[in-house]
C-alpha cells in the first residue's frame, strides 16, 4: 500500500518502539510534525529548545532502545548538535530528523531564512557527518531507500544518525513495506570464540569479568548476568557500567576504583590471569585514569560485534550471542568466595548536622528501590554513586565520556517519558542545572513524576577542586532560588529544601508518598567545596590512580 513519505517515517519510528518524538516545530518541518500528530500511536513532545530535545531523546533511547528528535533546518539542527554528539560518544541510538526547504529552492540555491549568506543547503549535513554514524539528505527518488538505509545503520551500530527531509519530499507516496533488519553472528565464528574462551577460563586460576556500557547498549545485559550467576566467576564493572551486573550476584565486587577504594576489587582485578572485558570502553574517567595493568593482546576483549582473544580477532560475533552461547556450553563454576567491599554503611546520626556528601549519598542508597532509573549529572556526582550498592533492576545513567554539563536534567525528562511505570531520580548540581533547568516545565506539562535533587554548593565545584585557586571568580555562578523554579513553571510539584541531615531524612520520607502523585523537586544545601569522599580521595591522592 502506498502512503505519504512523512507517514512512512513515523510508522518506521513506531515499529522501533519510538512512541514519543521530541523536538520543536518550525515552518520547514510542519509536514513531519503533522504526520506525528496524525498518528494515534505516536505523540509529539515539545521541548523548550533543541539542545534539550536532543538530550531528552538521548534519555528516551537509553531506556526504550531508540529515540528521535525533530528540528527545523539550520538554526534548529545546529542548536541540537551538542546533544547528538553526546549520543555518538555514548553509543545512544537517536535519529536526528531535520525539516528542510523545498527541493526547488535547494536546487536553485535560493536565499531563504535559516541559511547562510553564501547559500549552502548541505553545510549542516556535512557538519553532522562528523558526529553521527551516517547522514542522508533525501530527495523524491531516494527518500524511502535512504531512510531504510539510515535506520538500518542506527539499528546495527546503536549510534545516532541524521536525515534531512525537504518539505515536498514529505508528500511523496511510497510503499509502506520494508525489509526487517536481521542481525546475527556467524555460527562458525561464534562456536570458535565460545570454545576458546571456555578453554581459557578452565585453564585459569583467577578469571575475572569486567562489565561495561556496551554490554548494555547491545542488549547483552541479561545474557551476561545469566553467565555470571551460573559460573560465579568474580566480576566488577567500570564506571559507565555500574548498573549492569546484579549487585547481589555472588563474587560481584562493585565498581573498579583503582587504589582509591574497594581494595578487594583492585587486588583481584590486578592479579587475575584471565581478564574478560565485556563491552568495555577504555577511556580516562571510565577506568579511573587508565589504572589497569593489562594489555589488550593479553586479554579476552568482547566488543559488540567481534571478540579479540589474546590478540586474535574473531569478526561477526555479537556480544549477546556470545554470552548466551557461553552460558549454554560452560560447565565451569568458580570456587572463589569473595566478600565484597562496596556499598555504603547504613546512615546514622547522633545529632543534627549540616548536610554534606558524606551523608547525602549513603542516604540516597537507602532511598533507591528496585527498577529505579537514576541519573547522575556530569562532574563529581558519579563519584558519589560509584560506591553504592544498587537494588535489583536499577538503571544508572551517566555521561562519563562526553561530559556535557546540563545533560542530566532533560535526559531525565526523556527517561521518565520512556517508562512511566518506573521512578526516575535525578541528582544534579546547581551549576549544571542552570544550563537546562527550563526542561522542568516540559516535565510538568507532560505529567511525569521524577524526583529531582539539586545540590546547591554555589558554583562549579568540580572545577574549583581541579584549578589552582578555589576562589577564582570564573567558577562562581548566579545565585538562584531553585525551590522557586517549579512555581515559575506553573505545575503541580512537591517542593522542599534541606540544609541538615535531619531535614534531608524528613524530606525523603515525605517524597516516598508525594512522588506517587506528582513530581518532587528537592534543593540540598552544602558547603561550596563539599564533594563525595571518593572524589576527595582522587584530589588528595592522585598517585593512587596509577597502574
Amino acid at each position: 500500500m502506498k502512503i505519504k513519505f512523512a507517514d512512512y517515517l513515523v510508522q518506521r519510528l513506531q515499529e522501533l518502539g519510538i512512541t514519543e518524538v521530541f523536538g520543536l516545530p518550525g515552518d520547514y518541518n510542519f509536514k513531519i510534525v503533522e504526520a506525528i500528530e496524525n498518528n494515534k500511536d505516536v505523540k509529539w513532545i515539545g521541548s523548550t529548545n533543541e539542545l534539550n530535545a536532543g538530550y531528552a531523546a538521548d534519555g528516551y533511547a537509553r531506556i526504550k532502545g531508540f529515540g528521535a528528535m525533530v528540528s527545523t533546518f539550520g538554526v534548529g539542527e545546529l542548536s541540537a548538535m551538542n546533544a547528538i554528539a553526546g549520543s555518538m560518544a555514548e553509543n545512544v541510538p537517536v535519529i536526528k530528523i531535520v525539516g528542510a526547504p523545498e527541493t526547488k529552492h535547494i536546487e536553485n540555491k535560493t536565499l531563504l531564512h535559516h541559511n547562510l549568506a553564501n547559500v549552502d543547503y548541505y553545510a549542516f549535513e556535512r557538519a553532522y557527518s562528523n558526529i553521527v554514524e551516517t547522514t542522508a539528505f533525501l530527495n523524491k527518488e531516494n527518500a524511502k531507500s535512504e531512510l531504510d538505509r539510515v535506520l538500518e545503520v542506527m539499528i546495527r551500530s546503536k549510534k545516532p544518525v541524521y536525515v534531512a527531509i525537504p518539505v515536498d519530499v514529505c508528500e511523496v507516496e511510497v510503499e509502506d513495506e520494508y525489509k526487517k533488519v536481521a542481525i546475527k553472528s556467524n555460527s562458525d565464528n561464534l562456536k570458535c570464540a565460545t570454545e576458546e574462551i571456555i578453554s581459557l577460563i578452565k585453564k585459569s586460576k583467577k578469571p575475572i569479568v569486567i562489565a561495561d556500557i556496551l554490554a548494555q547498549r547491545f542488549a547483552a545485559k541479561k545474557a551476561l548476568n545469566n553467565f555470571l550467576t551460573k559460573t560465579k566467576i568474580p566480576s566488577c564493572s567500570f564506571v559507565r557500567g555500574m548498573d549492569i551486573v546484579d549487585n547481589d550476584t555472588k563474587n560481584y565486587m562493585g565498581v573498579y576504583s583503582a587504589k582509591l577504594a574497594n581494595k578487594v576489587c583492585y587486588d583481584y582485578f590486578n592479579s587475575s590471569d584471565c581478564i574478560i572485558l565485556s563491552g568495555c570502553v577504555l577511556s580516562d574517567l571510565n577506568t579511573m585514569g587508565f589504572a589497569y595493568n593489562f594489555k589488550l593482546d593479553e586479554v579476552v576483549d568482547i566488543q559488540p560485534d567481534y571478540v579479540s582473544i589474546k590478540g586474535k580477532k574473531i569478526e561477526n560475533v555479537l556480544i549477546k550471542d556470545l554470552f548466551e552461547a557461553l552460558y549454554e556450553k560452560i560447565s565451569y563454576v568458580s570456587e572463589e568466595n569473595i566478600i565484597p567491599e562496596f556499598g555504603y554503611k547504613k546512615t546514622t546520626f547522633e545529632k543534627d548536622e549540616k548536610l554534606s556528601a558524606k551523608y547525602i549519598y549513603p542516604r540516597l542508597q537507602e532511598f533507591l528501590k528496585e527498577d529505579d532509573i537514576l541519573l547522575t549529572e556530569v562532574g563529581i556526582i558519579p563519584f558519589g554513586a560509584m560506591p553504592m550498592k544498587f537494588p535489583k533492576g536499577i538503571s544508572v545513567q551517566n555521561q562519563m565520556l562526553w561530559g556535557s554539563i546540563g545533560w542530566a536534567t532533560p535526559c531525565a525528562f526523556g527517561c521518565a517519558m520512556a517508562d512511566r511505570s518506573r521512578r526516575t531520580i535525578l541528582i544534579t548540581g546547581d551549576g549544571s542545572h542552570q544550563l537546562t533547568a527550563q526542561e522542568i516545565s516540559a516535565m510538568m506539562r507532560n505529567k511525569v513524576k521524577p524526583v529531582i535533587f539539586v545540590i546547591n554548593n554555589s558554583g562549579y565545584t568540580v572545577e574549583r577542586i581541579l584549578c589552582d585557586n578555589v576562589d577564582y571568580d570564573y567558577n562562581n555562578i548566579a545565585s538562584w532560588n531553585y525551590s522557586m523554579l517549579p512555581k515559575v513553571f506553573s505545575g503541580d510539584c512537591f517542593v522542599k529544601s534541606a540544609k541538615t541531615n535531619k531535614e534531608f531524612d524528613e524530606v525523603l520520607k515525605e517524597v516516598e508518598n508525594e512522588q506517587k502523585d506528582r513530581m518532587c523537586y528537592i534543593e540540598l544545601f552544602t558547603d561550596y567545596l563539599d564533594i563525595p569522599p571518593l572524589a576527595m580521595n582522587i584530589v588528595k591522592h592522585p598517585e593512587q590512580l596509577k597502574k
